[in-house]
Order: C-alpha cells, then structure tokens, then sequence
C-alpha cells in the first residue's frame, strides 16, 4: 500500500477583498474541514449535517451547510469562533432578515437576534497579514 501524501495548501500572499480570500485554496481546505465533522450542527437550528446509517454502516450527508464569518477581524487566521456553521435555510434566511429590516418592526426584531451571528465590521477591503 503507498503513502497517502498529505494536501499542502499555502495561506494567500495578498487577498484585496472578502471575495477573493473566500475562493482561495486556503478557505476552501479550512472550511472543508469544518464541514466534514461527522458532528457539524447549524448554529441557529440545530439540525445536524451528518446521519450515521445503520443498516448501511455508513455517514450520509443529510443537508447542506455553509461556514459563516462572524468576524473579519482575523481572516487567515480565524479562530473558532470567529466562524460557525449554518445550513443553508437559516444561512439564507438569515441574509434576508438583515436586508429586509427596514420593512416592519417584526423584521427589526429578528434582524437583533440575527446578528448575533451576523456581525460586519464595515470592511470591504481588508489586508490579514
């Protein structure tokens, strides 16, 4: 049986925006690895990513889920809580809330318990090392 070689993947030089760290190799491995954790749960939810199969003797991915940035603050260098785990509904869900928050008071409400979860630091730039 041959060596199974490990994935290097090299922390970006420079990224100018969110966007372009967010499409690096460096978040893809990170948050990969996040969302493989057999224990992965959505943050708000609480539904959970993986299903054990019994009969099967198998995991089985039972939603889709996204990693989220609560903070910018150390992009390249997060620490865990700097991100949580969301499934898609509420990670949806919830971007909608704080765009709609103008509507209605209901909105106001939900949109303050939201962002608990959902902090900006106002950045649209940023330079994390």
């Amino acid at each position: 049986m041959g060596r199974i070689r490990k994935k290097i993947v090299k922390l970006p030089e420079h990224c100018a925006t969110v966007g372009e760290y967010e499409k690096s190799p460096w978040w893809k491995a990170k948050s990969t690895a996040l969302l493989e954790d057999k224990g992965c749960k959505c943050a708000i939810c609480g539904r959970m990513r993986w299903k054990w199969l019994t009969r099967a003797k198998r995991w089985k991915r039972m939603l889709r889920f996204s990693v989220h940035h609560i903070t910018y603050v150390r992009a390249g260098h997060e620490n865990p809580e700097d991100l949580v785990t969301l499934c898609n509904l509420c990670h949806t869900t919830s971007h909608e809330l704080l765009r709609y928050r103008n509507i209605s008071t209901m909105y106001e409400k939900l949109a303050k318990i939201i962002e608990k979860y959902f902090h900006y630091d106002g950045i649209d730039t940023f330079t994390p090392w």
